[in-house]
């Protein structure tokens, strides 16, 4: 086996290129899944070390759900300091107990952290993302979310408030964007009859869509707070030297093309077709993954019963 045989046609046998076999290929495959293993070590040893950076502002946030907002003729939402700190108390609490959810292991609930503010609500509402660079790529995947659409979209909320917080989760640097929603206004219900010994009373009752709820609680892990910047972004790497190995195989196949044709022994067998299909589905899979995430919207609220 000589050094060109890795790179061009057998003059012989006119065999692959060493580098676009099955083996190459199966080599590949090992080469990420050990790198997803040094992803992992690192994570445990050295927190914060991975992660994401992001260029997310409260205010920038605000603005673009007004705008989505003002789409359907709906007023916008006037920003709250009571629900910025309700906001911030949130990403904090999920820093701190290792869940990326509406609801804490601990039980604590969003409106929780909501009426600890001060806040007295009628009708609230929760979103949340995490991993995005830019505020335009949250408020999009929102929307393109029917439950976190719906609380955008509520005419029935006037005040909002956006907490972007940095910090570690799982082992790696993460931007959390906490979304809360809120009016103060009595919600009219329907009337219903009562004996003349009853009394209606206001009691708290947070009313959940099922079809909006979804939890997903992630193992904890032992707060780790930075403000520095990540040193190692995972995503990046994966997505660098995926599509580095998709064009460098691509290259062979097509040299391997060139110098079989001009040898007059050119074959197009299944083999190309099955790695043209590889690489095809590798870099459509590459070019579309986003790390950010928005697990599902949540809406909660006061209910007056007898």
């Amino acid at each position: 086996m000589t050094f060109h045989h890795w790179f061009i046609p057998h003059r012989d046998t006119h065999q692959k290129a060493h580098l676009i076999s099955w083996r190459a290929l199966a080599a590949y495959i090992i080469f990420f899944a050990a790198l997803q293993s040094v992803f992992t070590s690192l994570s445990i040893t050295n927190p914060g070390i991975l992660g994401t950076s992001s260029n997310i502002t409260k205010e920038k946030v605000i603005e673009l759900t007004n705008i989505e907002r003002g789409k359907l003729g709906l007023s916008p939402l006037s920003e709250n300091p009571s629900l910025d700190s309700a906001a911030i108390s949130k990403a904090y609490n999920m820093f701190e107990e290792g869940y990326w959810a509406h609801f804490a292991p601990s039980g604590k609930t969003p409106w929780d952290f909501i009426l600890g503010s001060g806040y007295k609500f009628s009708l609230a509402g929760e979103n949340l993302a995490k991993n995005f660079s830019s505020p335009e790529d949250v408020v999009t995947a929102w929307m393109n979310s029917p439950s976190h659409k719906e609380n955008i979209m509520n005419s029935k909320y006037k005040d909002i408030g956006i907490a972007i917080e940095d910090g570690v989760i799982n082992g790696q640097k993460t931007t959390l964007v906490v979304q809360m929603f809120g009016t103060t206004s009595i919600l009219t219900a329907k009337p219903k009859q009562l004996a003349k010994a009853e009394v209606p009373s206001l009691i708290e009752i947070p009313k959940e869509d099922v079809n909006n709820r979804e939890i997903l609680i992630l193992p904890e892990v032992a707060k780790a707070q930075t403000s520095a910047e990540p040193v190692v972004n995972p995503f990046k790497v994966n997505q660098f030297l995926g599509m580095g190995i998709i064009i460098f195989v691509s290259a062979l196949l097509l040299i391997d093309f060139i110098i079989l044709r001009r040898r007059g022994v050119f074959r197009f067998s299944s083999s190309h077709f099955a790695h043209m299909a590889i690489l095809g589905v590798a870099a459509a899979a590459i070019t579309s993954a986003d790390p950010g995430q928005v697990g599902s919207g949540l809406t909660f609220i006061y209910e007056i019963v007898p």
